[in-house]
């Protein structure tokens, strides 16, 4: 079993590395990112769950609006308490957010809560097997399973190249990501 103190040094690697991209290279490589993202996306039905950039997390939002031109409906997660599954409500380009916990926008309650078929995940790192690093909540490992439970999902890594590590620890609880979007490919797991 990994030690914290493991995660959380290649927690702060990802994260330097990820804040390092600045200005124009952030921005072709965001645009990269979102042209894979919505390759492997295109052609999936059902709602499609993604996230609000939290610190200098890759903005999915060029991805979400390209995806939104295209006819597919959206939603974004509401973070509940710690423990519990995400809740994702429908979303579209230009409807209203509100602060949600930890102060993350979010859609408002009367939004319909909706059980996406597909998740963009933002990892703070990943590997090549598909396991993540988030932030240390566990919410997707534990909505993803939800998911699952209903419907099948494609649960996609969405981030920057400069932000996998060779072989992350991984427990019995991580749920690998079906595929990861970077600027440079979309990186498929092989199966175990």
């Amino acid at each position: 079993m990994p030690s914290i103190d493991e995660k959380v040094a290649l927690r702060e690697r990802a994260i330097k590395a990820r804040s390092a991209l600045k200005g124009d290279l952030r921005h072709d490589a965001t645009a990269a990112a979102t042209g894979h993202a919505l390759a492997r996306i295109d052609g999936h039905e059902g709602f499609i769950g993604a996230y609000v950039a939290f610190r200098d997390e890759i903005n999915p939002m060029p991805l979400l609006e390209a995806l939104a031109a295209r006819g597919h409906a959206l939603a974004l997660p509401c973070t509940p308490r710690y423990g519990e599954p995400l809740v994702f409500r429908a979303w579209a380009p230009g409807q209203a957010l509100i602060r949600g916990r930890m102060n993350i926008p979010e859609p408002p309650p009367e939004a319909p809560i909706v059980l996406p078929q597909v998740l963009v995940v933002p990892p703070v790192a990943f590997d090549r097997r598909g396991y993540r690093i988030g932030y240390g909540a566990g919410f997707y490992d534990r909505t993803i399973p939800l998911l699952r439970a209903h419907h099948p999902v494609l649960a996609l890594g969405f981030a920057f190249a400069c932000q996998e590590i060779a072989g992350l620890p991984a427990q019995s609880h991580d749920v690998p990501l079906d595929a990861i979007a970077t600027e440079r490919e979309i990186i498929v797991p092989e199966p175990n």
